[in-house]
């Protein structure tokens, strides 16, 4: 037997948003009628949901529900906005990885950087003697072609460090506005 979704609400303990989002996801079976409305198999009805108590039998005082047992949660994701937020969530953990990589590059650049301007440094410092101040001046501009370039580094360091940061925080903002969103922007955006 056959009945309209009108019918259903009247008979199972069901609310009209959950009833046409579950035949909408495919949970629960319906067929057109000859004047393409819906028609949905009491058998389905039966197997997913409740029946309501008969209201003539029922005194009103035990028919009476509490708003919580109603309300419907507006954070069912559907299985592909489930997939896609995971892939989203796998994406910023392997961008997170790459940052931390390259600021790890970076580090380690500067630390070379630094220990070869400290033997400069000591070279210098040990040199005496005739023909030392030509030697001397060589090695100043190295040392401060070094010195600048370790400000670079650090510059680029605590630049790509600023922009990783500022990636992941978009991110992760990005990814909290979309679980924000109530259902029905998801489900007609």
């Amino acid at each position: 037997m056959f009945i309209t979704p009108a019918e259903a609400l009247r008979r199972y303990d069901v609310s009209k948003p959950t009833l046409y989002s579950d035949m909408s996801e495919g949970k629960l079976s319906f067929k057109f009628d000859d004047r393409k409305k819906r028609k949905i198999d009491v058998a389905e009805l039966d197997r997913i949901y409740a029946k309501r108590p008969d209201t003539a039998t029922t005194p009103t005082q035990n028919s009476v529900k509490l708003a919580a047992d109603n309300t419907v949660s507006n954070v069912n994701y559907t299985p592909q906005e489930v997939e896609r937020l995971q892939q989203e969530i796998g994406y910023l953990k392997r961008e997170i990885q790459v940052r931390q990589s390259e600021t790890e590059k970076w580090q380690e650049a500067f630390d070379k950087a630094q220990a070869t301007a400290d033997k400069i440094t000591a070279l210098l410092e040990n040199k005496s003697g005739s023909g030392a101040g030509e030697w001397e001046k060589a090695l100043k501009a190295l040392e401060e072609r070094i010195g600048s370039q370790d400000a670079q580094a650090r510059k680029e360091i605590e630049e790509i460090k600023k922009n990783s940061q500022q990636q992941v925080l978009r991110y992760k903002t990005a990814l909290e506005a979309e679980k924000r969103k109530p259902f029905w922007k998801k489900l007609f955006a």
